[in-house]
């Protein structure tokens, strides 16, 4: 990936053999307690990406609310694909292009988070604060609060 390429102190790309499909996989790869999942939503308000701890499921409902959007449901693997250029689950934080991100407050505290990238056996380890910059980060929330 050329983005960490070019950032090589804060970001570089795990090779594994093992495909990344869930937390168990990627247990075996890296802490999954720094586990960073990218979802596109979609809201009255438009599609946004929501990046928050892998580690938990997120309460939708309430979430959307705490962030002013109505309506939010995970997108479509369609809208997803044609939005990103990336399948459901291989979604990573960065080239999202003309995508607004929301950003989970408690990645911050990591020096270092693990996220997908377009291919199940590369993982890219990243400084969260490297994903900040680089994107159009219009909120922060506390994921913890929004747990199921």
């Amino acid at each position: 990936m050329a983005f960490a390429r070019e950032h090589p102190q804060e970001a570089h790309i795990i090779e594994h053999e093992t495909a990344i499909v869930d937390l168990e996989s990627g247990a075996r790869v890296f802490d999954v307690t720094r586990a960073a999942a990218t979802y596109i939503v979609e809201t009255k308000e438009g599609v946004f990406a929501v990046v928050a701890a892998a580690t938990g499921h997120l309460r939708w409902r309430q979430l959307g609310r705490a962030l002013g959007l109505r309506q939010i449901h995970l997108a479509s693997p369609e809208l997803v694909k044609e939005r990103t250029g990336y399948e459901v689950g291989t979604v990573g934080p960065l080239c999202l292009d003309g995508i607004r991100m929301f950003v989970d407050r408690g990645l911050l505290v990591h020096d270092v988070v693990y996220c997908g990238t377009e291919d199940a056996h590369h993982t890219l380890a990243i400084d969260p604060r490297l994903i900040v910059e680089a994107n159009d980060v219009i909120g922060y929330f506390d994921g913890a609060d929004y747990l199921q």
